[in-house]
């Protein structure tokens, strides 16, 4: 009785999206890069000392702005801050 039940959730969990929702979330997430990179160009604003209090530096931002215009390099930036934070609690 556990696996039958257990099939017809797996089955209802893997219908496939129609076209038009695939559509929808494909807009939402170009958005959503659009957005992501409009902030990254907003911390190039920000001084040195206030990008290091967010575990960044300037060639960080700089490096996450080259590429396409729907690229999202947020990410990028979060990977070069928690890196950086790494390092700091190797060397304490």
């Amino acid at each position: 009785m556990t696996d039958r039940h257990t099939h017809l959730l797996l089955d209802a969990a893997f219908k496939p999206k129609s076209r038009f929702s695939t559509f929808w979330n494909m807009v939402g997430s170009l958005v959503r890069r659009y957005r992501n990179r409009r902030e990254v160009y907003r911390l190039l604003e920000f001084t040195d000392s206030q990008l290091a209090d967010i575990g960044l530096r300037r060639d960080d931002v700089r490096y996450a702005v080259r590429g396409g215009a729907f690229d999202d390099h947020s990410c990028e930036l979060t990977r070069a801050a928690l890196r950086r934070r790494s390092r700091r609690l190797l060397v304490l």
